[in-house]
């Protein structure tokens, strides 16, 4: 830790006011004293330079640490309940996705959501903590989708359900605060009556309706359309799923006769080869939101 020492003088010349010559030392060996007494007490102004900060020995009141990991100086501060090393540029804002130890003023932005705190102690120095200071709750943060254009069939046993192959979509979410609104449009039918579907995340059905005697439970179901005429289902769930893992969402179709049935996607019944006969697209879309 550097020190500043100021030299004594033992005598001196005498003064153009022709004044005693022992009176300017001893005044000015007076003031170096005070000078380094005041010194001492602010902290020793030590500046240390290093990627982390300095902790042996132990910093003081003062001390300079210049981050060269980052380009940044900082000095040591004791408030009388704490102390710690604070921006000399003044409130810095940290961009990651856990909060950093703060300081009074300094702002922390969320990278994982883009939400953006600042750091407050409250009058008296009682408690300090984040507080949010501009919020991305609610807000869309990624949406992703997929669109299945060929065909799809599927023979579907009584209250059984299957897969719709290519029509899923991924989404990793960027925090575990994060819901997941996710909205399917499928387009088919069945020979003669109605088809059934819900959305699925990583394999789990969501949204069914109440188990109630022999029925099925399904999210949604339409009237099968035509034999050249296939109906649309739209099914939708907002979904938590708490990580920030990827998370496959889907579509399963659903048996609801009582026997074996064949089932049709993005085509009609028939698929007549006329302009009486169609073939649509489904869709899947998965949109994350802020929590």
């Amino acid at each position: 830790m550097a020190e500043i020492s100021l030299t004594r003088l033992s005598g001196g010349n005498t003064p153009a006011d022709g004044s005693d010559p022992r009176t300017f030392p001893a005044i000015w060996n007076a003031s170096a004293t005070a000078i380094e007494g005041a010194l001492a007490e602010g902290g020793g102004g030590s500046i240390t330079v290093s990627d982390t900060a300095p902790t042996d020995p132990a910093p003081g009141q003062g001390d300079l640490w210049w981050d060269s990991a980052n380009g940044k100086l900082f000095v040591y501060y004791v408030d009388g309940d704490s102390s710690q090393w604070v921006d000399a540029a003044g409130p810095s804002v940290a961009v990651q996705s856990t909060a950093p130890t703060g300081y009074e003023g300094q702002l922390w932005l969320d990278d994982t959501d883009g939400s953006m705190y600042v750091y407050y102690t409250d009058p008296g120095g009682g408690s300090s903590s984040w507080i949010g200071a501009v919020s991305r709750s609610g807000g869309i943060l990624q949406v992703v989708s997929t669109t299945k254009t060929d065909t799809f069939s599927a023979s579907i046993g009584a209250g059984a359900s299957t897969s719709v192959t290519g029509l899923t979509v991924d989404i990793t979410p960027r925090s575990t605060s994060s819901k997941i609104l996710v909205t399917a449009t499928i387009v088919g039918g069945r020979n003669g009556g109605q088809i059934g579907a819900a959305l699925t995340a990583d394999g789990t059905q969501l949204n069914l309706g109440d188990a109630a005697g022999s029925r099925t439970s399904v999210q949604s179901a339409n009237a099968g359309g035509t034999d050249n005429l296939p109906s649309a289902i739209t099914v939708q769930a907002l979904h938590s799923p708490s990580t920030t893992s990827t998370v496959t969402y889907g579509v399963d179709l659903f048996g609801i006769i009582t026997s074996t049935s064949t089932y049709y996607l993005n085509r009609s019944t028939n698929d007549t080869d006329s302009t009486a006969g169609q073939r649509s697209s489904s869709t899947i879309t998965a949109i994350e939101v802020a929590g």
